[in-house]
């Protein structure tokens, strides 16, 4: 093909056809314009066929391992739920008109467990390696942004749930040191475990008790909205993700 250009381009200089010479150069580099054009443009293509399989690869990842966030989620939402009932069942029975001394001590030294529910879930390989390999950045703009409010959400939740149990902590250990509970004490029967509640006052009791019951309580009830927001704003990505993955 080479040559055959070059034959056409040496007998126009052979005969001296100026015009048709130079009407053949401009028309020899427009085709190599044009070539190099469609080359550029078929590149392009394939790059981003290569960028939307990757993008598709990682929306299926996203979603299975979103599904599995629910569903543990979920569970943990359950067990909170089971959590609050004993507790309302303390408070109940704290509150009767019966209630006495003896009602306080079965329930904070015998039935009271320390027990808090754990929310850590370490399920962001798939997110974090998008965003340190730049793979985040093929997806589209809105989509990207719901994905990082959500993971946004997981450290706000994970945050909240810390600082809530610490303060919890802080009660649970005041107790402690003062009457301890059966679940954690090595006192639970003997002359020892006589000696702390026999001649326990009430008051004092109560005054220990409630801060360490009610941090819990509230510990509890935090941890269940920031949950539960975690799973509303996953269920409205997963909606997203799965048409996107369809299309």
């Amino acid at each position: 093909m080479i040559k055959f250009f070059r034959k056409i381009r040496y007998d126009l200089m052979k005969k001296n056809k100026l015009l048709s010479y130079s009407a053949y150069a401009i028309g020899e580099v427009l085709l190599v314009v044009i070539g190099i054009y469609i080359a550029i443009q078929f590149n392009n293509w394939n790059e981003e066929k290569k960028q939307q399989a990757i993008v598709k690869t990682n929306i299926g990842i996203l979603i299975e391992t979103l599904k599995e966030d629910t569903i543990y989620y979920r569970e943990k939402v359950s067990s909170i739920d089971w959590l609050n009932g004993v507790l309302d069942g303390y408070e109940k029975r704290l509150n009767q008109p019966t209630s006495n001394l003896d009602t306080l001590i079965k329930i904070s030294r015998d039935e009271f467990r320390p027990g808090i529910i754990s929310t850590g879930k370490d399920n962001n390989d798939a997110y974090n390696s998008m965003t340190m390999s730049g793979e985040i950045n093929l997806f589209d703009k809105e989509l990207r942004q719901d994905i990082y409010r959500l993971y946004t959400q997981h450290k706000v939740l994970e945050e909240s749930a810390s600082d809530h149990f610490n303060t919890y902590l802080v009660n649970l250990n005041n107790f402690n040191s003062k009457f301890g509970l059966n679940a954690t004490s090595p006192f639970k029967k003997g002359p020892i475990a006589k000696a702390i509640w026999e001649d326990v006052d009430i008051r004092e009791l109560a005054v220990a008790f409630h801060p360490m019951f009610n941090t819990k309580k509230n510990h509890l009830g935090q941890t269940k909205r920031q949950i539960v927001k975690v799973i509303e704003m996953t269920d409205a990505l997963l909606i997203k993700l799965n048409q996107v993955h369809n299309d």
